[in-house]
């Protein structure tokens, strides 16, 4: 057996190991098998009965060729390359080696105690380089210790993949959760006789929790809503498709308060669960009589242009959905003249236009005189496409022709 000697180690991890390390190593050794590959048998030999020894396993092989034919019927979890070869250069075998097993850890060994070597080693991804001749403890330890750094990335690389498919999972359930909320978003603007309705929207995130909706009933009055769930991500999501669900479900010209409260209990559970609450305005408009008929359960971001130089808030205010179970709904009413326009707006729109945030400040002359209401809606969240946005930023109008 060659003798132990004081020689150069490049890269390899320190060589002290406590006893209860050496005890977790050994009853882990025989399930690691290894491949020595050196020209010089004796030398070869020598490496493979100390490991042995000392419980490990190993296969030898003399050139690159040889070598090659054992990677392909066993996986191997550490191979010790000799530099040079009769076949060819060890640094081939180690950078074919990375390619085609990536899971096993190499170490080169040389007769030849030159840095410029080691290092290169190390940069085509050898573990470590030893200068021969090893010692047997010497040996011992370097293959206690790469096994152990292999252990630790092969568990690294699994926690990553797992993350990766974890986040790969997430994605999809985004992706599905952005085409949902984008399938249930009326098309803008809408125009029919007596009216004309336009939205401008746009999300801070992948998921919004604003919501908006629009639709006529069978009567003919048109059910016009502006929502925001307290929340974002994917809870915001469903509740968000629950309160729309809910509303569509629950309207009518005469009973609106009623219909919300009906909506707010559909969506108890959701809310109660995800510590949520929906500020909702919700409202039906006769576009033959003008009449307008509302719920501001909490919202209070709403506006009444008369003409061009005139507005007004509208007074009934009520709690947002899910604070109170006991909660009662006030309905409110008002006249819209031909050329009048409601302008309802989310929270976020404050962010782009602090001057909203009071209510007697006028809306912009510009968004005021806009010749439409898609005009209007997109006057009055001018820049939420080219800024980054910390709330969702939602804008409607209705406009009676």
């Amino acid at each position: 057996m060659a003798a132990p000697i004081v020689g150069t180690d490049y890269g390899s991890p320190s060589l002290e190991l406590s006893l209860s390390t050496l005890l977790v190593v050994n009853s882990a050794a025989g399930s690691q098998r290894l491949l020595i590959v050196d020209d010089e048998e004796a030398l070869a030999r020598v490496m493979e009965r100390t490991l042995r020894s000392r419980g490990y396993e190993s296969d030898v092989a003399f050139t690159a060729g040889e070598a090659r034919k054992r990677f392909e019927t066993t996986d191997y979890a550490l191979a010790l390359l000799d530099v040079r070869l009769p076949d060819e250069s060890g640094y081939g075998l180690l950078e074919e080696l990375r390619k085609v097993r990536p899971d096993t850890a190499v170490v080169m060994i040389s007769g030849v105690d030159d840095p410029e070597l080691g290092r290169a080693a190390l940069e085509h991804g050898a573990y470590a380089y030893l200068v021969k001749p090893v010692g047997a403890t010497q040996l011992y330890l370097m293959v206690v210790n790469t096994l152990q750094r292999r252990t630790l990335e092969l568990d690294h690389r699994g926690n990553l993949q797992r993350l990766e498919s974890m986040l790969g999972e997430r994605a999809d359930q985004m992706r599905r959760a952005v085409e949902l909320q984008a399938g249930m978003l009326p098309v803008s603007p809408l125009k029919e006789d007596g009216f004309e309705v336009a939205a401008n929207f746009m999300a801070s995130r992948e998921i919004s929790g604003d919501f908006y909706d629009w639709y006529r009933q069978d009567t003919g009055e048109l059910v016009f809503t502006l929502g925001d769930v307290m929340g974002k991500g994917l809870p915001a999501a469903l509740m968000m498709a629950t309160a729309r669900a809910a509303l569509r479900g629950s309207s009518g010209m005469e009973h609106l308060d009623a219909g919300i409260k009906r909506a707010g209990e559909v969506m108890a559970a959701a809310l109660e669960v995800n510590h949520a609450y929906v500020t909702v305005f919700h409202s039906i408009f006769d576009p033959r009589s003008g009449e307008l008929r509302y719920v501001d359960a909490g919202h209070g971001h709403a506006r009444l242009l008369r003409g061009v130089t005139g507005q007004e808030t509208l007074p009934v205010r009520s709690a947002p959905i899910g604070i109170f179970p006991d909660s009662l709904f006030g309905v409110g009413k008002a006249a819209m003249n031909p050329g009048d326009t409601l302008v309802v707006f989310s929270d976020g729109l404050l962010d782009l236009r602090p001057d909203l945030a009071t209510k007697d400040v006028l809306l912009p002359y510009e968004a005021r005189r806009a010749g439409s209401a898609q005009e209007l809606v997109d006057i009055l969240a001018q820049g939420s496409r080219t800024r980054e946005l910390f709330d969702d930023v939602t804008v409607l109008a209705l406009r009676r022709l």
